[in-house]
């Protein structure tokens, strides 16, 4: 390995080599994302089911409809697509420089870097819903398919993502089952009759999945009470809920999600669909087909819950059942849309501060964790529970305006946002220079 190789390696990537569209994108999703992740850092047990908390009626319901019909999973699914588009850039880069192993041996440490960057959302920062413990355990496993071309990608990125709706399946209709078994068994009770060890059982499972599908008030009232108290309180209350969706969630069907959407963002890359290297019409394809099929599903599943009234069942087939079926065709619109924009010159300036906060993503995906932690929380303002569902929004767009602006402002004076410069630095081992001046300072001398 020459020294040169390892120094080329280790430098950042110029603004020269960034690709535009991809930061652009990369922006839209982690702003994006927080328009659903809101709902978690805000109410209790209300993102799958909005009659849990926040309100469904009036603007609280139009809400729920604009982010169930354009949003849900989609800014989640950009940004995995993004991560594994990010694998072949970053392992590409590496193994041009000829340094050997050493590109395996960053790799594998920038990865297990994220997955404690993962756990210190989930936990410190009090955010269950964090992706970047995902990211990482899935990134571990995604290294040996970066060099498979485009079509074996994809062919085994199909299958993975058909798991988590087959997994989801199974699981709605035992739900389904186990509701039939124990509503005969209280209807027998109720004449008198006694009732078997297993009926009694089946009583008792389905009254478990309900209570955890549709809490009690007395018990969502606890947890509103304290995720509010204190720093220590909301610590405990959601470290149980993230615990459980990076163990039993995340092998049943986050892990599946994360490596098929990652291969398939892979595939986009090398055949140019994430760099807008599409024709216009190709890209027109994808946005009819997706927005077809993907808006279509979501309004089917929109009026399925409006027409139970979110009963528990009906709730859980579009989220067991249907789910992926109407986000990733709708993930894919998306992204052919921004990309159409980007080709068209249009908000070309917008997209330009959108690209500073995609440079930034791992900085700001952590800040609306910060941000949130102190909005809701016992360690600030205490607002978890207070605010209606369309509220939320409100410090959505405050967020919003506040990465919008800091990000080109940070980027003008520094060479990375401050999280990338730590992950950067603990990756090698070294701390790399982050100022913007002292950078060009050290080129020149050299």
């Amino acid at each position: 390995m020459s020294q040169d190789g390892l120094t080329a390696a280790s430098s950042p990537t110029t603004a020269q080599e960034r690709i535009f569209a991809l930061d652009a994108l990369r922006g839209v999703a982690v702003l994006g994302i927080l328009l659903m992740n809101i709902i978690g850092f805000g109410l209790p047990h209300a993102y799958t089911n909005p009659s849990n908390a926040g309100g469904t009626s009036g603007a609280d319901l139009g809400a729920w409809i604009i982010t169930s019909l354009f949003f849900e999973g989609t800014m989640r699914g950009l940004f995995t697509l993004l991560f594994g588009a990010g694998v072949v850039l970053y392992t590409s880069r590496l193994e041009r420089a000829g340094i050997g192993l050493r590109s395996a041996d960053l790799y594998f440490r920038r990865t297990m870097w994220l997955i404690l960057f993962g756990l210190v959302n989930a936990y410190v920062l009090v955010w269950h819903g964090d992706i970047l413990y995902a990211y990482g355990i899935a990134g571990l496993l995604l290294y040996v398919f970066r060099h498979l071309p485009p079509r074996r990608q994809l062919a085994i990125a199909i299958p993975l993502l058909c798991v988590q709706t087959v997994m989801g399946t199974l699981d709605y209709v035992d739900f389904h089952n186990t509701r039939t078994e124990a509503e005969q068994a209280l209807t027998q009770r109720a004449t008198g009759v006694e009732l078997t060890k297993e009926q009694e059982q089946a009583i008792e499972a389905f009254e478990e999945r309900l209570a955890f599908e549709k809490p009690p008030a007395d018990e969502q009232a606890e947890h509103v009470a304290a995720m509010r108290a204190s720093y220590a309180s909301a610590f405990a209350a959601n470290a149980g809920d993230a615990f459980l969706l990076q163990t039993d969630f995340f092998l049943m069907l986050g892990l599946w999600e994360c490596l098929g959407m990652m291969l398939l963002g892979m595939t986009l890359l090398k055949t140019g669909a994430l760099t807008a290297q599409w024709t216009n019409a190709a890209y027109f394809r994808m946005l009819a087909l997706g927005w077809a099929i993907g808006l279509t599903v979501n309004a089917l599943e929109v009026a399925h819950q409006l027409r139970n009234g979110f009963e528990v069942q009906s709730v859980m087939t579009t989220w067991y059942v249907t789910y992926d079926l109407g986000r990733i065709p709708l993930t894919l619109g998306h992204l052919a849309f921004v990309m159409l924009l980007l080709k068209s010159g249009v908000l070309r300036r917008a997209f330009g501060v959108l690209a500073c906060v995609g440079q930034m993503a791992l900085t700001n995906y952590l800040a609306q964790s910060v941000i949130c932690l102190f909005v809701f929380t016992g360690a600030g303002f205490a607002l978890f529970g207070q605010l209606d569902r369309h509220q939320l929004y409100l410090v959505v767009l405050a967020i919003w305006v506040v990465q919008l602006a800091w990000s080109p402002w940070w980027l003008a004076r520094y060479r990375f946002g401050p999280m990338e410069w730590l992950w950067r630095s603990l990756t090698r081992w070294e701390r790399q220079p982050l100022r913007l001046r002292s950078a060009l300072t050290g080129a020149a001398a050299g």
